[in-house]
This record gives structure tokens, C-alpha cells and sequence, in this order.
């Protein structure tokens, strides 16, 4: 399954691309429940320093109810490219919960799945069409809202500490210009390697409810795991660069109720 363990849906809580989403909350038995909806465009999908597809759209859906969460996430490339990168459908579940006035602390599940894999969702025939990863993570609301994530991908037996920072500077009512950092390592059976990356952001609130951003992002590895690949559709041949650093961009739409 190469490096497609390190999708966490990353909890990207350090990128602050997308950061304002206005989601409501109604009352049912006595739980606070909200729905949250995404879908974004990027130049490149890059996870956890990594390369896995270029172009790619990217839907994505939670519900949470008190202090539990649920969600589904989905990544469909295309253009030329897209012939190199196969779907992927996360779902992942957690519980977020403070410690104090200002500590918080998140752990949850997330299944990875890959349709074109030679498995059956859940890999109930024996196949390998995903992995299972846990992760726990700290967060501090203060300067910068700093925040440590620790993942373990229980199928590719893969580690990963992630670390980030960010921070949102409102320009008007509606508008907000948005950074963020992230570092990270990982170690999996057989590979190792750190990464990091940096994004800056215009978020515009359309209503209450919707609101819209872009995003420019930059990254950086330490080792070559940037990929960027053509093909030539007349004579049939692949052509693929690998770097140690990239830059793309984002945008996107969400919604809460």
C-alpha cells in the first residue's frame, strides 16, 4: 500500500486553510449536534509530506454530538495524472474532550480505503484495500493554538508525531487571513523520514453558516517524496520527477448547521 498510511485525514489542525467554518448546533436528548460539510479543489494532494495524486477533489462530511465525532472523507483525482492515483475513502471517529481551561485532548480511529485495491471495504475477504490507524492528540488554546498529534497505522505498523502551530487575523467582519506551520516524523517498517510544510490563507465568510477559502502551501521533506508525473497518451510512457519540496494550492467551501 506504499505510503498511503499516512493519511490521517491528518487532522490537519496545523494548516489553517479552511479554518472558518460556522457550524451551528441544535438540541436532541440532550446532546449538542452539529453537521459539518466540506469540498475542496487541490493542485496537489500532499499527506504528511507526501505526494498521493496531483489534481484531486476532496468532499468531506462530520456529525458531532456532544464531545463525539464521526466522519467520511474522500479524495477523487483527475486529469491526466489521475491515471497514477487511485480513490481513497476515509472514515474516522474520535472524542475530543477539554482537560482544563485551556488543554484539550483528542483520540479516535480512522480506516483508510482504497477502491481500487485488491480487497473489499473493510478487507472482509482478506484483501488489501486499507489500513487502521488510532492517534492522540494534544492541543493548547492560547498563542499560536499549538498542538501535538501522535497516529500508528496498526496495519502498516507505521508511527507518525506531528506538531503545529497557526494562527487567524481577522480583516474585516467576513474575512480572515490565515497561517500555519506543521512538523512531523515518520517511522514505518522500512521507511523513515521528517517533513513539514507552511500555508497562508484568505478565508471569506459568505453567511453565518457557509464560508469559503484559499490557500497557498509549501512543502518540505527530507527525503524525495514529492512526485510530480506526466504521461504521454500517444506513446505511452511515464514520465515522473521526485523532488524533496513542493508548492500547491487549495480552495474550498463548507458549511455547518
Amino acid at each position: 500500500m506504499s505510503m498511503k498510511s499516512l493519511k490521517g485525514k491528518s487532522l490537519t489542525l496545523a494548516l489553517l486553510a479552511g479554518a472558518m467554518t460556522f457550524a451551528g448546533a441544535t438540541n436532541a436528548a440532550a446532546q449538542d449536534i452539529s453537521v459539518s460539510t466540506s469540498i475542496d479543489y487541490v493542485s496537489e494532494y500532499v499527506f504528511r509530506g507526501v505526494t498521493l495524486a496531483e489534481e484531486a477533489i476532496q468532499p468531506g462530511v462530520e456529525v458531532a454530538i456532544g464531545d463525539f465525532y464521526v466522519g467520511g472523507w474522500f479524495s477523487a483525482a483527475f486529469g491526466e495524472t489521475s491515471i497514477f492515483a487511485g480513490d481513497e475513502f476515509d472514515l474516522y471517529a474520535g472524542y475530543g474532550f477539554a482537560l482544563s481551561d485551556t488543554v484539550g485532548l483528542d483520540v479516535g480511529l480512522t480506516y483508510y480505503h482504497y477502491p481500487q485495491g485488491p480487497g473489499s471495504f473493510f478487507g472482509t475477504d482478506g484483501g488489501a484495500d486499507g489500513t487502521y490507524e488510532v492517534y492522540a492528540g494534544l492541543s493548547l488554546d492560547t498563542v499560536l493554538a499549538p498542538s501535538l498529534y501522535a497516529f500508528y497505522d496498526l496495519t502498516l505498523e507505521a508511527f507518525t508525531l506531528e506538531g503545529g502551530v497557526g494562527h487567524s487575523f481577522p480583516m474585516s467582519d467576513k474575512t480572515s487571513f490565515d497561517l500555519g506551520a506543521s512538523l512531523g516524523l515518520v517511522d514505518g517498517d522500512g521507511f523513515s523520514y521528517e517533513y513539514g510544510s507552511v500555508s497562508a490563507g484568505l478565508s471569506y465568510a459568505l453567511t453565518d453558516a457557509v464560508s469559503t477559502y484559499t490557500s497557498a502551501n509549501y512543502g518540505v521533506s527530507s527525503d524525495d517524496t514529492f512526485v510530480n508525473a506526466s504521461f504521454d497518451f500517444d506513446n505511452g510512457v511515464v514520465d515522473t520527477d521526485v523532488s524533496d519540496n513542493s508548492f500547491w494550492l487549495a480552495v474550498g467551501i463548507s458549511a455547518g448547521f
